[in-house]
């Protein structure tokens, strides 16, 4: 095969598609007498160049982000092309590097010659363990009533409270029934029992007060002189 034509067609029939779409613009343009010799250029150059932007992006940019580590493998498999498996020893460095620390650290107890299909397998394992389980959703409308009923019982404190505060700084009212949320304990007094003479000084003081005057019934009462 001696002619350009010849051997440009035999050249771009052999294309890989992702080979072909570097030399694209050539390939539709294919007039000129010596196409072969600028396809072969610009496969060279192109390619080339090709090469070192997924080595590069390897480096830099190819992270694990969401992805799997067996989906980080395949990826970087894609990007290094034929030369993942010529030097295999180099692919296994890159992928251990963009794995997290933890997971590392429990594949490096693995065998040194732990073919890397199998370290790839473990580590999915082990992020699969390590991943957080996410929150049970939080239910709305249980929350706002929860909420609701907290700060109802709020307003019912502080009423009681600022009831009790004033009645502390004026003297009680006899017949003057709590604030309705205060919720005092029952207690019999002498208003209460009708059968009671008990005058209110008795009942406030006790056997304290000896001149009360009429009518209390307290034993050791006696009757003030007039």
């Amino acid at each position: 095969i001696t002619s350009q034509k010849t051997r440009y067609n035999y050249v771009v029939a052999s294309l890989l598609p992702e080979v072909a779409v570097e030399v694209r613009d050539l390939v539709l343009k294919a007039h000129d007498s010596d196409q072969y010799d600028k396809l072969k250029e610009a496969l060279i150059e192109r390619t080339a160049a090709s090469e070192q932007r997924r080595l590069q992006q390897l480096f830099t940019a190819e992270e694990l982000g969401d992805r799997t580590p067996s989906q980080l493998l395949r990826r970087m498999e894609q990007l290094l092309g034929q030369a993942a498996e010529d030097a295999p020893a180099f692919l296994k460095e890159l992928f251990l590097q963009r794995l997290p620390s933890g997971v590392r650290m429990v594949l490096a107890s693995a065998k040194a010659d732990t073919p890397l299909a199998e370290l790839t397998l473990l580590a999915n394992k082990v992020m699969e363990v390590s991943s957080p389980t996410p929150p049970p959703p939080i239910n709305s409308m249980t929350e706002n009533s929860t909420f609701a009923t907290e700060v109802e019982q709020l307003r019912e404190e502080v009423a009681c409270l600022t009831h009790l505060v004033k009645s502390a700084s004026r003297a009680p009212s006899r017949g003057r029934s709590p604030h309705p949320h205060c919720h005092p304990s029952p207690r019999l007094t002498s208003s209460q029992d009708p059968s009671s003479k008990v005058c209110w000084y008795h009942e406030q003081n006790g056997d304290q007060v000896v001149n009360a005057g009429e009518p209390c019934s307290q034993v050791g009462n006696v009757p003030a002189s007039r």
